[in-house]
Protein backbone atom coordinates (compact mmCIF):
# COMPACT_ATOMS: atom_id res chain seq x y z
CA UNK A 1 0.00 0.00 0.00
CA UNK A 2 2.86 2.56 0.65
CA UNK A 3 4.49 1.37 -2.56
CA UNK A 4 1.30 2.51 -4.23
CA UNK A 5 0.60 5.77 -2.43
CA UNK A 6 4.51 6.78 -3.42
CA UNK A 7 3.94 6.29 -6.38
CA UNK A 8 0.82 7.88 -6.72
CA UNK A 9 2.51 10.82 -4.90
CA UNK A 10 5.17 11.24 -7.71
CA UNK A 11 3.01 10.85 -10.48
CA UNK A 12 0.99 13.86 -9.47
CA UNK A 13 4.48 15.47 -7.95
CA UNK A 14 6.07 14.88 -11.94
CA UNK A 15 2.47 16.28 -13.65
CA UNK A 16 2.06 18.86 -11.67
CA UNK A 17 5.60 20.07 -12.29
CA UNK A 18 4.88 20.06 -16.30
CA UNK A 19 1.74 21.88 -15.74
CA UNK A 20 3.64 24.51 -14.12
CA UNK A 21 5.88 24.50 -17.05
CA UNK A 22 3.18 24.66 -19.22
CA UNK A 23 1.79 27.79 -17.55
CA UNK A 24 4.69 29.64 -17.91
CA UNK A 25 5.03 28.31 -21.30
CA UNK A 26 1.13 29.53 -22.29
CA UNK A 27 1.91 32.90 -20.63
CA UNK A 28 5.09 33.79 -22.90
CA UNK A 29 7.58 34.08 -20.15
CA UNK A 30 9.72 31.47 -21.76
CA UNK A 31 12.57 31.81 -19.32
CA UNK A 32 10.56 30.35 -16.27
CA UNK A 33 9.09 27.80 -18.33
CA UNK A 34 12.92 26.26 -18.88
CA UNK A 35 14.04 26.99 -15.13
CA UNK A 36 10.98 25.28 -13.72
CA UNK A 37 11.21 22.61 -16.91
CA UNK A 38 15.16 22.05 -15.73
CA UNK A 39 14.28 22.05 -11.86
CA UNK A 40 11.39 19.06 -12.69
CA UNK A 41 13.90 16.19 -12.56
CA UNK A 42 10.90 14.08 -10.98
CA UNK A 43 9.13 14.51 -14.26
CA UNK A 44 12.10 14.56 -16.71
CA UNK A 45 10.41 10.43 -17.75
CA UNK A 46 7.35 12.90 -18.91
CA UNK A 47 7.92 13.67 -22.97
CA UNK A 48 5.53 16.69 -22.64
CA UNK A 49 7.46 18.33 -20.23
CA UNK A 50 10.32 18.44 -22.98
CA UNK A 51 8.18 19.79 -25.48
CA UNK A 52 7.47 22.38 -23.65
CA UNK A 53 11.20 23.02 -22.90
CA UNK A 54 11.64 22.82 -26.47
CA UNK A 55 9.24 24.98 -27.66
CA UNK A 56 10.36 27.16 -25.29
CA UNK A 57 13.94 27.46 -26.31
CA UNK A 58 13.04 27.68 -29.88
CA UNK A 59 10.84 30.20 -29.12
CA UNK A 60 13.95 32.17 -27.03
CA UNK A 61 16.39 31.13 -30.60
CA UNK A 62 18.22 28.59 -28.61
CA UNK A 63 18.71 26.11 -31.86
CA UNK A 64 20.68 23.83 -30.20
CA UNK A 65 19.16 23.55 -26.75
CA UNK A 66 15.55 23.22 -28.55
CA UNK A 67 16.66 20.33 -30.62
CA UNK A 68 18.17 18.38 -27.54
CA UNK A 69 15.30 18.81 -26.21
CA UNK A 70 13.15 17.70 -29.23
CA UNK A 71 15.47 14.39 -29.62
CA UNK A 72 14.63 13.92 -25.92
CA UNK A 73 10.55 13.55 -26.49
CA UNK A 74 11.67 11.80 -29.68
CA UNK A 75 13.34 9.34 -27.62
CA UNK A 76 10.82 9.47 -24.56
CA UNK A 77 7.30 9.29 -27.38
CA UNK A 78 8.26 7.09 -30.48
CA UNK A 79 4.56 8.09 -31.73
CA UNK A 80 5.31 11.84 -31.07
CA UNK A 81 5.83 13.17 -34.63
CA UNK A 82 5.14 16.94 -33.96
CA UNK A 83 8.71 16.68 -32.29
CA UNK A 84 10.47 14.74 -35.21
CA UNK A 85 8.87 17.25 -38.10
CA UNK A 86 10.58 20.04 -35.81
CA UNK A 87 14.00 18.44 -35.44
CA UNK A 88 13.53 17.66 -39.22
CA UNK A 89 13.34 21.60 -39.68
CA UNK A 90 16.10 22.31 -37.40
CA UNK A 91 18.56 19.59 -39.42
CA UNK A 92 17.36 21.25 -42.60
CA UNK A 93 18.09 24.85 -41.45
CA UNK A 94 21.48 23.62 -39.46
CA UNK A 95 23.03 21.83 -42.56
CA UNK A 96 22.86 18.57 -40.66
CA UNK A 97 22.03 16.59 -44.06
CA UNK A 98 22.49 12.91 -42.54
CA UNK A 99 20.38 13.47 -40.03
CA UNK A 100 18.06 15.16 -41.50
CA UNK A 101 17.47 12.14 -44.39
CA UNK A 102 17.62 9.54 -41.56
CA UNK A 103 15.04 11.37 -40.29
CA UNK A 104 12.93 12.31 -43.11
CA UNK A 105 13.00 8.51 -43.39
CA UNK A 106 11.67 7.30 -39.94
CA UNK A 107 9.05 9.83 -40.48
CA UNK A 108 7.35 8.05 -43.69
CA UNK A 109 6.88 4.86 -40.95
CA UNK A 110 4.20 6.85 -38.67
CA UNK A 111 1.18 7.85 -39.50
CA UNK A 112 1.08 11.18 -40.41
CA UNK A 113 -1.58 13.99 -40.79
CA UNK A 114 -2.31 15.89 -44.18
CA UNK A 115 -0.59 19.14 -42.49
CA UNK A 116 2.67 16.68 -41.31
CA UNK A 117 2.61 14.82 -44.80
CA UNK A 118 2.72 18.12 -46.64
CA UNK A 119 4.88 19.84 -44.64
CA UNK A 120 7.41 16.82 -45.19
CA UNK A 121 7.34 17.25 -48.40
CA UNK A 122 7.98 20.53 -49.00
CA UNK A 123 10.76 20.61 -46.10
CA UNK A 124 12.84 17.26 -47.74
CA UNK A 125 14.31 19.57 -51.07
CA UNK A 126 17.82 17.67 -50.90
CA UNK A 127 18.15 16.00 -53.71
CA UNK A 128 15.08 13.98 -52.84
CA UNK A 129 14.24 10.58 -54.98
CA UNK A 130 11.93 8.53 -52.66
CA UNK A 131 9.88 5.59 -53.35
CA UNK A 132 6.58 4.93 -51.27
CA UNK A 133 4.46 2.00 -51.29
CA UNK A 134 1.02 0.79 -50.27
CA UNK A 135 -0.60 -2.66 -50.03
CA UNK A 136 -3.76 -3.97 -48.74
CA UNK A 137 -5.42 -6.94 -48.18
CA UNK A 138 -9.14 -7.06 -47.60
CA UNK A 139 -12.23 -9.93 -46.42
CA UNK A 140 -15.46 -8.41 -47.21
CA UNK A 141 -19.04 -8.75 -47.35
CA UNK A 142 -21.35 -6.66 -50.16
CA UNK A 143 -25.28 -6.92 -49.84
CA UNK A 144 -25.57 -5.59 -53.20
CA UNK A 145 -22.70 -6.40 -55.81
CA UNK A 146 -24.84 -5.83 -58.60
CA UNK A 147 -26.03 -2.44 -57.60
CA UNK A 148 -29.86 -3.38 -58.35
CA UNK A 149 -33.00 -1.86 -57.02
CA UNK A 150 -35.03 -4.44 -55.28
CA UNK A 151 -36.76 -7.54 -57.11
CA UNK A 152 -40.18 -5.73 -56.11
CA UNK A 153 -39.06 -2.39 -57.47
CA UNK A 154 -37.81 -3.66 -60.75
CA UNK A 155 -41.25 -5.78 -61.21
CA UNK A 156 -43.55 -3.12 -61.14
CA UNK A 157 -41.36 -1.46 -63.16
CA UNK A 158 -41.34 -3.72 -66.00
CA UNK A 159 -43.00 -6.60 -65.27
CA UNK A 160 -40.46 -9.11 -65.92
CA UNK A 161 -38.99 -11.58 -62.70
CA UNK A 162 -36.19 -9.75 -61.56
CA UNK A 163 -33.37 -11.08 -59.51
CA UNK A 164 -33.06 -8.05 -57.39
CA UNK A 165 -29.88 -7.62 -55.23
CA UNK A 166 -26.59 -9.89 -55.15
CA UNK A 167 -24.86 -10.14 -52.27
CA UNK A 168 -21.63 -11.86 -51.71
CA UNK A 169 -18.27 -12.33 -49.88
CA UNK A 170 -15.46 -11.01 -51.55
CA UNK A 171 -11.50 -10.65 -50.90
CA UNK A 172 -9.80 -7.49 -52.56
CA UNK A 173 -5.66 -6.64 -53.08
CA UNK A 174 -4.67 -2.80 -53.28
CA UNK A 175 -1.47 -1.83 -54.20
CA UNK A 176 0.16 1.22 -54.56
CA UNK A 177 3.58 2.90 -55.52
CA UNK A 178 4.58 6.62 -55.44
CA UNK A 179 8.15 8.20 -56.85
CA UNK A 180 9.59 11.50 -56.29
CA UNK A 181 12.43 13.08 -57.76
CA UNK A 182 13.47 16.70 -56.82
CA UNK A 183 14.91 18.38 -59.93
CA UNK A 184 16.29 21.14 -57.42
CA UNK A 185 18.48 21.03 -54.32
CA UNK A 186 16.19 23.05 -52.45
CA UNK A 187 12.42 22.76 -53.51
CA UNK A 188 11.57 23.99 -56.58
CA UNK A 189 10.48 21.30 -59.90
CA UNK A 190 10.20 17.87 -59.20
CA UNK A 191 8.74 14.80 -61.38
CA UNK A 192 6.44 12.40 -59.86
CA UNK A 193 5.17 8.95 -61.08
CA UNK A 194 2.35 6.70 -59.46
CA UNK A 195 1.04 3.69 -60.41
CA UNK A 196 -2.13 1.18 -59.04
CA UNK A 197 -3.60 -1.64 -58.77
CA UNK A 198 -6.44 -3.33 -57.57
CA UNK A 199 -8.29 -6.58 -57.68
CA UNK A 200 -11.63 -7.61 -56.42
CA UNK A 201 -12.88 -11.74 -56.21
CA UNK A 202 -16.55 -12.01 -55.65
CA UNK A 203 -16.74 -15.69 -54.01
CA UNK A 204 -20.33 -15.82 -55.17
CA UNK A 205 -20.97 -13.33 -58.29
CA UNK A 206 -18.02 -13.38 -60.39
CA UNK A 207 -19.35 -11.57 -63.40
CA UNK A 208 -18.75 -8.68 -60.68
CA UNK A 209 -15.16 -9.15 -60.54
CA UNK A 210 -13.22 -6.47 -61.62
CA UNK A 211 -9.85 -5.04 -62.10
CA UNK A 212 -8.38 -1.83 -61.93
CA UNK A 213 -4.71 -0.72 -63.63
CA UNK A 214 -3.78 2.51 -63.64
CA UNK A 215 -0.64 4.87 -63.70
CA UNK A 216 -0.17 8.92 -63.69
CA UNK A 217 2.95 11.12 -64.34
CA UNK A 218 3.79 14.67 -64.39
CA UNK A 219 5.72 17.53 -63.17
CA UNK A 220 5.25 19.75 -59.97
CA UNK A 221 6.59 22.47 -58.19
CA UNK A 222 7.05 23.12 -54.24
CA UNK A 223 7.16 27.14 -52.99
CA UNK A 224 6.93 28.66 -49.95
CA UNK A 225 3.84 27.01 -48.54
CA UNK A 226 2.56 25.79 -51.61
CA UNK A 227 3.00 22.88 -54.26
CA UNK A 228 1.76 22.48 -57.83
CA UNK A 229 1.76 19.50 -59.36
CA UNK A 230 0.33 18.79 -63.22
CA UNK A 231 -0.46 15.04 -63.87
CA UNK A 232 -1.77 12.81 -66.92
CA UNK A 233 -2.99 9.65 -66.18
CA UNK A 234 -4.72 6.56 -67.81
CA UNK A 235 -6.85 3.69 -66.06
CA UNK A 236 -7.69 0.48 -67.33
CA UNK A 237 -10.70 -1.48 -66.11
CA UNK A 238 -11.55 -5.25 -66.51
CA UNK A 239 -15.14 -5.91 -65.15
CA UNK A 240 -18.36 -7.77 -66.20
CA UNK A 241 -16.30 -10.43 -67.45
CA UNK A 242 -14.44 -8.05 -70.46
CA UNK A 243 -11.74 -5.34 -70.73
CA UNK A 244 -14.53 -2.94 -69.85
CA UNK A 245 -12.54 0.44 -70.80
CA UNK A 246 -9.50 2.85 -70.75
CA UNK A 247 -10.04 6.12 -69.44
CA UNK A 248 -7.31 9.18 -70.08
CA UNK A 249 -6.83 11.95 -67.49
CA UNK A 250 -5.67 15.52 -66.74
CA UNK A 251 -5.63 16.77 -62.85
CA UNK A 252 -3.54 19.56 -62.07
CA UNK A 253 -4.00 20.30 -58.16
CA UNK A 254 -2.89 22.63 -55.91
CA UNK A 255 -2.16 22.49 -52.38
CA UNK A 256 -1.90 25.41 -50.16
CA UNK A 257 -1.18 25.79 -46.55
CA UNK A 258 -3.08 28.96 -45.23
CA UNK A 259 -2.13 28.65 -41.84
CA UNK A 260 -0.62 26.12 -38.72
CA UNK A 261 -4.06 24.29 -39.00
CA UNK A 262 -5.44 25.32 -42.23
CA UNK A 263 -4.60 23.61 -45.39
CA UNK A 264 -6.42 24.35 -48.65
CA UNK A 265 -6.35 22.31 -51.68
CA UNK A 266 -7.56 23.02 -54.97
CA UNK A 267 -7.86 20.96 -58.40
CA UNK A 268 -9.51 20.56 -61.44
CA UNK A 269 -9.68 17.48 -63.78
CA UNK A 270 -10.60 16.30 -67.82
CA UNK A 271 -11.01 12.79 -69.12
CA UNK A 272 -11.81 10.86 -71.87
CA UNK A 273 -13.28 7.53 -71.22
CA UNK A 274 -13.23 4.88 -74.46
CA UNK A 275 -15.51 1.79 -74.02
CA UNK A 276 -13.11 -1.24 -75.88
CA UNK A 277 -16.13 -3.52 -77.04
CA UNK A 278 -18.06 -2.36 -79.95
CA UNK A 279 -21.03 -2.99 -78.58
CA UNK A 280 -20.54 -0.70 -75.37
CA UNK A 281 -19.41 2.08 -77.57
CA UNK A 282 -22.58 4.09 -77.18
CA UNK A 283 -21.11 4.47 -73.33
CA UNK A 284 -18.13 6.43 -74.49
CA UNK A 285 -17.74 9.87 -72.87
CA UNK A 286 -15.70 13.03 -71.28
CA UNK A 287 -15.71 14.80 -68.27
CA UNK A 288 -14.46 17.92 -66.71
CA UNK A 289 -14.63 19.33 -63.76
CA UNK A 290 -13.59 21.22 -60.40
CA UNK A 291 -13.39 21.39 -56.98
CA UNK A 292 -11.89 22.80 -53.73
CA UNK A 293 -11.21 21.48 -49.94
CA UNK A 294 -10.14 22.41 -46.87
CA UNK A 295 -8.02 20.50 -44.41
CA UNK A 296 -8.69 21.29 -40.50
CA UNK A 297 -5.51 19.90 -38.13
CA UNK A 298 -5.67 19.70 -34.68
CA UNK A 299 -3.11 17.66 -32.64
CA UNK A 300 -2.63 14.47 -34.60
CA UNK A 301 -6.24 14.35 -35.86
CA UNK A 302 -7.92 16.28 -38.55
CA UNK A 303 -11.20 16.94 -39.90
CA UNK A 304 -11.86 17.77 -43.73
CA UNK A 305 -14.50 19.18 -46.52
CA UNK A 306 -14.47 19.48 -49.83
CA UNK A 307 -16.92 20.29 -52.69
CA UNK A 308 -16.75 18.95 -56.20
CA UNK A 309 -18.64 19.53 -59.79
CA UNK A 310 -18.48 17.77 -62.97
CA UNK A 311 -19.92 18.01 -66.38
CA UNK A 312 -20.51 14.41 -68.30
CA UNK A 313 -21.01 14.30 -72.01
CA UNK A 314 -21.52 11.75 -74.42
CA UNK A 315 -18.96 11.16 -76.89
CA UNK A 316 -21.02 9.16 -80.05
CA UNK A 317 -24.11 9.95 -81.61
CA UNK A 318 -26.53 8.07 -81.31
CA UNK A 319 -25.25 7.20 -77.18
CA UNK A 320 -26.88 5.17 -74.48
CA UNK A 321 -29.42 7.38 -72.43
CA UNK A 322 -28.46 9.19 -68.62
CA UNK A 323 -25.05 9.57 -70.20
CA UNK A 324 -25.44 13.35 -70.27
CA UNK A 325 -25.71 14.92 -66.54
CA UNK A 326 -24.06 17.23 -63.65
CA UNK A 327 -22.75 15.81 -60.91
CA UNK A 328 -22.41 18.03 -57.88
CA UNK A 329 -20.52 16.42 -54.37
CA UNK A 330 -19.79 17.53 -50.75
CA UNK A 331 -17.51 15.32 -49.09
CA UNK A 332 -16.69 15.24 -44.80
CA UNK A 333 -15.29 13.89 -42.79
CA UNK A 334 -12.55 13.69 -39.48
CA UNK A 335 -10.04 11.21 -38.30
CA UNK A 336 -9.05 11.00 -34.35
CA UNK A 337 -7.00 8.60 -31.97
CA UNK A 338 -9.68 7.59 -29.60
CA UNK A 339 -6.74 6.05 -27.77
CA UNK A 340 -3.07 5.89 -28.28
CA UNK A 341 -3.72 2.20 -29.85
CA UNK A 342 -7.20 3.08 -31.67
CA UNK A 343 -8.18 5.89 -34.79
CA UNK A 344 -11.14 6.32 -35.69
CA UNK A 345 -12.77 8.02 -38.82
CA UNK A 346 -16.02 8.79 -40.19
CA UNK A 347 -16.79 9.97 -43.66
CA UNK A 348 -19.97 11.04 -45.17
CA UNK A 349 -20.74 11.83 -48.71
CA UNK A 350 -23.29 13.89 -50.64
CA UNK A 351 -24.12 13.02 -54.06
CA UNK A 352 -26.71 15.20 -56.80
CA UNK A 353 -27.05 13.76 -59.83
CA UNK A 354 -29.03 16.21 -62.76
CA UNK A 355 -29.45 14.06 -65.70
CA UNK A 356 -30.49 15.32 -68.76
CA UNK A 357 -32.60 12.86 -70.07
CA UNK A 358 -36.01 11.88 -68.71
CA UNK A 359 -36.33 10.00 -65.87
CA UNK A 360 -38.46 6.93 -67.58
CA UNK A 361 -38.10 6.75 -71.17
CA UNK A 362 -40.21 3.49 -71.97
CA UNK A 363 -43.22 5.91 -71.15
CA UNK A 364 -43.18 9.35 -73.68
CA UNK A 365 -45.71 11.36 -71.12
CA UNK A 366 -42.98 11.69 -68.63
CA UNK A 367 -41.51 14.97 -68.67
CA UNK A 368 -39.38 15.46 -65.72
CA UNK A 369 -35.62 14.70 -66.29
CA UNK A 370 -34.01 11.85 -63.90
CA UNK A 371 -32.70 13.27 -60.53
CA UNK A 372 -30.23 11.21 -58.27
CA UNK A 373 -29.75 11.72 -54.81
CA UNK A 374 -26.77 9.65 -53.26
CA UNK A 375 -25.85 9.31 -49.40
CA UNK A 376 -22.74 7.30 -48.15
CA UNK A 377 -21.26 7.31 -44.71
CA UNK A 378 -18.81 5.53 -43.41
CA UNK A 379 -17.23 4.15 -40.17
CA UNK A 380 -13.36 2.73 -39.57
CA UNK A 381 -11.61 1.70 -36.71
CA UNK A 382 -7.74 1.16 -37.16
CA UNK A 383 -4.89 -0.47 -35.13
CA UNK A 384 -1.44 0.73 -35.58
CA UNK A 385 0.49 -2.73 -34.56
CA UNK A 386 3.32 -1.56 -35.78
CA UNK A 387 4.88 1.36 -37.80
CA UNK A 388 4.00 -0.12 -40.91
CA UNK A 389 1.11 -1.99 -40.29
CA UNK A 390 -2.15 -1.56 -39.72
CA UNK A 391 -5.42 -3.97 -38.94
CA UNK A 392 -8.82 -2.37 -39.37
CA UNK A 393 -12.39 -2.45 -39.42
CA UNK A 394 -14.54 -0.48 -41.88
CA UNK A 395 -18.59 -0.47 -42.67
CA UNK A 396 -20.00 1.61 -45.42
CA UNK A 397 -23.77 2.04 -46.05
CA UNK A 398 -25.06 3.60 -49.54
CA UNK A 399 -28.64 4.53 -50.37
CA UNK A 400 -29.07 6.04 -54.10
CA UNK A 401 -32.71 7.18 -54.17
CA UNK A 402 -33.74 8.17 -58.21
CA UNK A 403 -36.93 8.88 -60.15
CA UNK A 404 -35.81 6.48 -62.21
CA UNK A 405 -36.32 3.07 -60.65
CA UNK A 406 -33.69 1.00 -61.39
CA UNK A 407 -31.23 3.55 -60.21
CA UNK A 408 -32.99 3.13 -56.62
CA UNK A 409 -30.92 1.09 -54.20
CA UNK A 410 -29.07 0.87 -51.15
CA UNK A 411 -26.28 -1.55 -49.99
CA UNK A 412 -23.62 -2.54 -47.15
CA UNK A 413 -20.63 -3.24 -47.16
CA UNK A 414 -18.51 -4.77 -44.25
CA UNK A 415 -14.51 -5.11 -44.66
CA UNK A 416 -11.52 -6.65 -42.12
CA UNK A 417 -8.38 -5.81 -43.65
CA UNK A 418 -4.47 -5.43 -42.94
CA UNK A 419 -2.68 -3.00 -44.86
CA UNK A 420 1.03 -2.30 -44.70
CA UNK A 421 2.44 1.71 -45.72
CA UNK A 422 6.29 1.76 -46.48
Amino acid sequence: MRIILLLSTVSILANASYEKAKEYYDAKDYRNAIKEAKASKDAYSNPKLHLIWAKSEAALGNIKEAMSAYERVAILDAEDSESRLKLLQIYKDTKRTKLSKDLGAQLHTYELTPEQRSSLELLQGEDLSTIKAKGSLRLGYDSNINVSATATALDNYNHLSNEGAIGTLFTRLNGSVSYIHDLQERGGWYLRGDAKVAYQNNFDASYYNFTLLGATGGVGYAGDGYTLYLPLGYDSVTYLDRNLFGQFRIEPKLNMQLTKEYLLSVDAKYSMRSYNSQEDKGMDDSSYGIGVGVYYLFGKNFAYADLHWEHFASSDTPHYFYLDKDIYSLNIGANYHLTSWLVGRADYKYRYGDYEDRSDLRDRLVTTTRVDNHNQIELKFSHFFAKNYELFFSDKYVDNSSNYIPASYTKNIAIFGISANY
